[in-house]
């Protein structure tokens, strides 16, 4: 009986020990996070955006592509994880970005069928003051496997 008391101690010691691990960990990411935000005056973009991604190659009346970027949430100060939502193509994939004190976003991305269709890049983006629109340029593979780039502009939804 004195045995399987010790296992059970030493069982919920460890699953109580791991639980306030895990929850320590998330609340130091977002405090280091929100620090470095308070710090250099830099909005939350944590959220849903819609984005018009435009191809240098092609006329620029329309986006090659629209979908939806949902910054999920911070890593550690100024860098984030996403996750792009591109319905024409049904794709969702998955984003790894970063955000400065000048308030540049860079985002890198790779598609979620990669590497069969070969839809991989980065994106350079200004964020405005108020936290409600990027502006900037993309560079990657194109489906045609051709490098190629263009503007893109997202806004907050």
């Amino acid at each position: 009986m004195h045995t399987t008391a010790v296992v059970v101690v030493v069982l919920l010691s460890v699953t109580v020990g791991t639980g306030i691990g895990v929850l320590t960990t998330l609340f130091w990411h977002n405090w280091r996070s929100k620090r470095f935000r308070s710090a250099n005056s830099v909005p939350d973009i944590i959220g849903q955006w819609r984005c018009k991604w435009f191809d240098d190659a092609k006329s620029q009346d329309q986006p090659k592509v629209e979908d939806t970027v949902e910054i999920l949430r911070w890593t550690t100060e100024g860098q984030f994880l996403a996750l792009g939502h591109q319905p024409q193509f049904q794709l969702s994939y998955p984003i790894m970005g970063e955000i400065d004190p000048s308030r540049v976003v860079t985002l890198a991305y790779k598609a979620a069928r990669y590497p069969f269709e070969p839809n991989r890049g980065v994106a350079c983006l200004e964020l405005s003051r108020d936290g409600k629109t990027m502006e900037g340029h993309w560079y990657g593979r194109r489906s045609s496997t051709q490098l190629g780039g263009g503007r893109v502009s997202c806004t907050r939804l």
